[in-house]
């Protein structure tokens, strides 16, 4: 396990909220911390599809989803979906 440093205001608020929620400030800091990382690894695979640096099964593969869900995902970002022949053929290999 590696500890990590949080500002006051930071700790305070997981705090209230881990009372708000009924479980343990410990508990509450590493899922929260999991979902932010979460975002923000989703944030960054969607700007690179959207700057077209990878495909859209690259995509899936790097959030572990299957390709349907991918899809869902780009169209919640309102992101135009570009799927090309040569795609089809790169992600069938």
């Amino acid at each position: 396990m590696k500890a990590v440093k949080v500002k006051d205001t930071l700790y305070k608020k997981a705090k209230r909220m881990s009372k708000a929620y009924g479980v343990k400030v410990e508990d509450l800091i590493p899922q929260a911390l999991k979902q932010g990382l979460s975002v923000i690894d989703e944030l960054a695979v969607l700007e690179l599809y959207r700057d077209k640096k990878i495909t859209l099964q690259k995509a899936a593969e790097m959030l572990s989803i299957d390709i349907w869900e991918m899809i869902e995902k780009i169209k919640k970002a309102d992101l135009h979906i570009d799927y090309s022949a040569e795609e089809l053929a790169e992600d069938l290999r």
